[in-house]
């Protein structure tokens, strides 16, 4: 297999070299895929070869390789290693988690660009699938998360926040990071679950615009409410193109104790 060293791709990254390491680490891989040092179909090096090469450790050098496989390009599976499964970025977006935690990495590792906030009051069906009541005024938050700055659209956002957070939503443009954190942090109302539902529906023509999308187009809707004591701390759509989102989950068999 074609190998090139850490100081050799440094030499020709020059300007290019910003931004979290692991970012760089995925510019390079990515570049030596497209290049052909790494051919479709063949196993690229263990974390642990690639963690000796750029000196950094694993931790980093698996979110470079979590970033080439929701860009399409290599497959991980355990036990078989990494395996290269296009030259070039494909547009599929895949989402798999198992916490909040897992959650908030995915806000910090894209890039939210917010549109604007406006008030909105309730009607019945909105406020039965957010959480409200008919004839609240909430606060809705349009926006589209981005893979990073000059990327690819991920997905549009709308948020519903309730109205006792209205002073914290000016926050959110500034934000990078998962608006349920911001929220949690500042009222100090933890987050004692999230729920999730996944729907196919038509995207409406304003936000297939904004994804550049045509007309018509289906979308994956996700809606997750997050639940305090209090009641809603925000619930979010989430408007994925159908052709361009996999969600993934386990579901694993609880042992329960012998009688």
């Amino acid at each position: 297999m074609k190998r090139t060293t850490a100081a050799a791709d440094d030499a020709g990254t020059g300007a290019e070299e910003t931004g979290p390491r692991y970012l760089r680490i995925h510019r390079t891989l990515a570049e030596r895929i497209a290049g052909g040092a790494y051919p479709v179909g063949s196993l690229m090096p263990t974390e642990t070869e690639l963690g000796e090469e750029f000196s950094t450790s694993r931790f980093t050098v698996r979110e470079a390789l979590r970033c080439l496989t929701e860009d399409g390009y290599v497959e991980r599976r355990q036990g078989m290693g990494t395996r290269v499964l296009s030259a070039r970025p494909q547009v599929r977006y895949h989402q798999s988690f198992e916490s909040l935690q897992e959650l908030f990495q995915v806000a910090v590792d894209t890039y939210m660009v917010v549109l604007g906030h406006q008030p909105v009051i309730l009607e019945a069906e909105l406020a039965e699938r957010i959480g409200g009541r008919t004839g609240e005024r909430w606060i809705r938050v349009d926006g589209v998360r981005w893979t990073g700055p000059g990327g690819r659209p991920i997905c549009y956002i709308q948020s519903y926040v309730p109205e006792r957070f209205e002073a914290l939503v000016p926050q959110f443009a500034d934000h990078q990071g998962s608006f349920f954190d911001l929220l949690e942090r500042r009222s100090r109302e933890v987050i004692e679950e999230a729920q999730q539902e996944i729907r196919a529906v038509e995207m409406p023509l304003p936000i297939s615009r904004q994804l550049g999308l045509p007309a018509g187009a289906l979308a994956l809707q996700l809606l997750r409410r997050y639940v305090t004591n209090s009641g809603i701390l925000i619930a979010s759509f989430n408007w994925h193109a159908a052709d361009q989102m996999t969600y993934k989950m386990r579901i694993r068999r609880s042992r329960q104790p012998p009688e």
